[in-house]
């Protein structure tokens, strides 16, 4: 029965929670231990610097390898060739920032130094590669091992992390356990190409990869900086202490988000095959259906206890993380949202790069005003705005490009109802209550 109800979108989504409940439980053991605010403020900022330098790369990549793996033409040297390119482009990260380091100092950390350097070098030269693993599993279909593999790592992941700190040890040996489980990953990735003969490699492959990965590179870069940029506007204007209470309501990928993305990269080989149009088209629909009956009500409820239980679950000192988190709490009305699902399966990804490059202006220009007027708050709204704004341009184009309605891939009325009922419980929360 277990292995009837796990199918690739919901083995994903699995994996997708348990590495969020992972970093939650993480910043929740961090909060309750004798750590300052600065203290995990410099283990925020190096988790941020190797999300920043590499994110675009990796996403824009990855998103380029789901529907070529549905290729018959590519489908048997797809994940090792991928993971070379993937390792050419971390090494080349890592490169890049041993000699760059000072400029992140000096202009973006507001002359602070990068937190453990050579650390920072290591994790990108071996933990970005190592995120191929739960993409081998997903396109092998191997659903039930993906959801052991995320309870195993991230369990390992977990203990490596703040058993160091729970001993009292400094931040860095959590830096060092977070390396460690990185470098587990990565080992355990030449396992399955090793245990499955999976190593193929293919030139033609790969220029295929970079032709369809290039614009969505660049997509994701334009899209996807924005969050980096205003981490960096925090990093700049405010203090590791203050960079630490934004991040704890900041998370780069709330749950919510995670869970949608999760939705997005399963059906993206299915959409790689034109002629199952309608098909995918109605699972999309009934996927957001389904997750959108989860993840309003639970987003409501969170929005009614956020301020309450911040204080309790974390500590007083992050009591105003509890709004920056109601208003990350709203992405939900942009990320269930799925027309880049559509464009991208069918490489259809101009519009999205052109999508991308109009959110990153917005919002960008909306938290150098928000922060002004209403602090860190105001740019977290920023956010909400700029990607609502990004994915309403994307219903445009596949209305126009390729004459799909929105009411063929979206429940429209649930999500109205949703949306409206979401907004107003945030209100409540944060003007009336």
């Amino acid at each position: 029965m277990i292995r009837k109800r796990i199918n690739s979108v919901s083995a994903f989504q699995l994996y997708q929670l348990i590495r969020y409940v992972t970093l939650g439980m993480t910043g929740i053991v961090f909060a309750k231990t004798s750590l300052t605010r600065e203290a995990i403020g410099d283990y925020e900022t190096f988790i941020f610097l190797a999300g920043a330098v590499s994110f675009f790369w990796l996403n824009g990549l990855m998103k380029a390898l789901l529907p070529l793996s549905s290729d018959q033409e590519h489908s048997r040297a797809a994940i090792f060739s991928s993971f070379v390119l993937i390792s050419v482009f971390s090494l080349s990260t890592a490169i890049l920032i041993y000699f760059i380091h000072p400029a992140f100092s000096g202009f973006l950390l507001d002359g602070r130094d990068v937190p453990e350097l050579r650390l920072l070098i290591i994790y990108l030269i071996f933990g970005v590669p190592s995120n191929l693993a739960e993409y081998f599993y997903l396109i092998r279909k191997k659903n039930k091992s993906l959801v052991v593999y995320a309870v195993v790592s991230f369990s390992i992941q977990f203990l490596l992390v703040v058993l160091p700190v729970i001993l009292s040890y400094s931040i860095r040996w959590a830096m060092y356990g977070l390396v460690f489980s990185s470098v587990l990953r990565y080992v355990w990735l030449w396992v399955m190409f090793i245990r499955f003969s999976a190593i193929h490699f293919s030139f033609g492959y790969v220029k295929a990869h970079l032709r369809l990965g290039i614009p969505l590179v660049a997509a994701t870069l334009l899209s996807g900086s924005a969050q980096f940029v205003d981490g960096f506007i925090v990093t700049s204007r405010f203090d590791s202490d203050t960079f630490a209470v934004f991040r704890y309501g900041a998370r780069e990928l709330p749950l919510a988000t995670l869970l949608a993305n999760a939705l997005n990269n399963a059906l993206l080989p299915a959409f790689g095959k034109r002629e199952d149009l309608q098909t995918n088209l109605a699972e999309l629909k009934n996927g957001v259906t389904r997750l959108m009956h989860f993840l309003f009500p639970m987003s409501a409820i969170l929005l009614l206890i956020a301020h309450p239980v911040f204080p309790i679950v974390f500590n007083p000192a992050f009591t105003e993380s509890a709004t920056i988190f109601n208003i990350y709490l709203l992405l939900i009305v942009s990320r269930v949202l799925m027309p880049q699902t559509i464009l991208n399966g069918l490489r259809q990804t101009g519009q999205i790069m052109v999508a991308s490059l109009l959110e990153l202006i917005l919002n960008v220009s909306l938290s150098l005003l928000f922060v002004r007027i209403w602090g860190l708050p105001g740019i977290a709204l920023a956010t909400f705005i700029a990607y609502l704004f990004e994915k309403m341009y994307l219903v445009l184009m596949v209305r126009w490009k390729l004459k799909i309605h929105l009411s063929e891939y979206h429940p429209v009325n649930h999500y109205f109802y949703y949306s409206i009922g979401l907004i107003a419980i945030f209100i409540f929360t944060e003007f009336v209550f």
